[in-house]
């Protein structure tokens, strides 16, 4: 008789990130962009999250934009399940994906950024 043991884990980061801009028009603005990104990728049949490159339709729509600092894989973070939402001049994600493209487009917005695990700071608290 053979006894195996095996150990797995099961890790969500449980990440938080809040961008905090100095206008409330400015954190509507990214909340509208990142609906617009998530709705064009979800439609666009031709989007490939494993390419080295982006397809034309993709380019040419993060050229409207003016979006050139994502990958095509950080781009297919805004396809994970991520809750964005906006309070007054504070945008806050949360997913337990890496999502490291929000922080990238946060700070291309001109937004202040915290970053931190929901699993340690569970009420979210600033200290």
């Amino acid at each position: 008789m053979k006894i195996w043991n095996n150990y797995g884990s099961e890790h969500s980061l449980n990440l938080v990130i809040i961008g905090s801009f100095k206008e409330e028009h400015e954190a509507e603005a990214f909340e509208q962009l990142t609906d617009k990104i998530t709705r064009f990728l979800s439609e666009n049949s031709e989007f490939d999250v494993d390419a080295d490159r982006f397809d034309r339709k993709t380019l040419d729509f993060l050229g409207k934009e003016n979006l050139f600092s994502l990958t095509p894989q950080q781009l297919g973070h805004l396809l994970y399940d991520v809750h964005v939402s906006r309070h007054g001049k504070e945008i806050r994600v949360s997913s337990d994906d890496d999502v490291n493209a929000f922080v990238s487009l946060l700070i291309h917005k001109g937004a202040r950024v915290e970053v931190f695990s929901a699993h340690d700071y569970p009420e979210s608290k600033k200290s």
